[in-house]
């Protein structure tokens, strides 16, 4: 089996040419994928994104609410010091040291409402992507005249149908 110029030995795909010099060098015949493999994949990626995409989201959009419950938690322990400084709670965010009207991460709105010396209002209302969390578009704190603090969501003022404060 030996020529003067070159020797091939077939394995497979693979072929492995000699050189007269006895030198060798290896290469591949198959490279690649086929376009039925490519169309597969491509098929399968699909369905596999489908499947995670809605829930991946919903679970961002759980995770964004906590933007919200600590800028309201954040202001409520800022009202509670100014409380105790002052005749009545904070008639606006800038007197708590809040400088803008969004939440810490910028997911929500923040509005402060009907403060007075026994009660306020701390209401967080969805913005951009995150009204897509409808039943947690908006979610409150009330502090009421017997000093109760209420949690709630939605526009219900006393219970959290959309199950968005969980704890």
């Amino acid at each position: 089996m030996q020529s003067s110029s070159l020797q091939a030995i077939v394995c497979l795909c693979c072929c492995t040419i000699r050189h007269a010099d006895g030198m060798t060098t290896k290469f591949c015949l198959l490279k690649g994928f086929t376009l039925i493999e490519s169309l597969l994949s491509v098929a399968l990626m699909a369905i596999l994104m489908g499947i995670a995409l809605p829930n991946f989201e919903q679970h961002w959009q759980i995770s964004r609410r906590q933007d919200a419950q600590n800028s309201l938690l954040q202001l409520h322990l800022k009202q509670l010091q100014w409380r105790g400084l002052h005749a009545q709670y904070a008639n606006s965010m800038s007197d708590l040291g809040w400088t803008s009207n969004a939440s810490s991460a910028g997911h929500y709105s923040l509005l402060l409402q009907n403060a007075n010396s026994q009660s306020y209002e701390l209401h967080a209302t969805a913005l951009g992507m995150q009204t897509r969390d409808v039943p947690c578009t908006k979610m409150s704190l009330f502090v009421s005249a017997n000093a109760q603090l209420l949690r709630t969501s939605q526009q219900s003022f006393s219970s959290d149908p959309g199950q968005c404060w969980r704890w």
